[in-house]
């Protein structure tokens, strides 16, 4: 009975080896991918601050055409590597979409650094802006 005890606490064992390496392998893959998309960012140029800005304005603007014209759906931005500032030419996309409530409409913002679309960096959000009193009486 002495021999048994021993093979399960080695099968004990081999389950609990093998489940540390599959979660070890989990975390350095998340790991990986999140270095692999600061690194393609920083390659592309694009810092936090800069993306925060083009979103900023993206989304004032689409607030602004919304004030003039209710029917506003978006429009897009095309940003040259001179102009910009950038190492990449990017691209800012803002699309507007209606909301359940009539005074209000979505407006999505995205963000596409670089022009090859398998290393491109592309960030998306999301704001429900409400349209301007005096637009939504008529």
């Amino acid at each position: 009975m002495s021999r048994k005890a021993p093979r399960r606490q080695s099968g004990f064992v081999s389950v609990f080896v093998l489940v540390a390496m599959v979660g070890a392998v989990l975390i350095a893959t998340a790991s990986l991918m999140r270095v692999t998309s600061q690194s393609r960012a920083s390659v592309h140029g694009l810092s936090p601050a800069q993306v925060d800005l083009l979103f900023e304005a993206a989304r004032d603007l689409a607030s602004a055409r919304l004030a003039e014209q209710p029917q506003y759906e978006g429009e897009t931005w095309q940003l040259e590597k001179p102009d910009s500032g950038l190492r990449q030419a990017a691209q800012v996309i803002i699309n507007i979409e209606s909301n359940t409530d009539p005074n209000l409409r979505n407006v999505e913002v995205t963000v596409e650094c670089g022009d090859n679309p398998v290393t491109m960096v592309r960030d998306r959000r999301t704001w429900t802006i409400s349209l301007p009193t005096s637009e939504n009486a008529s």
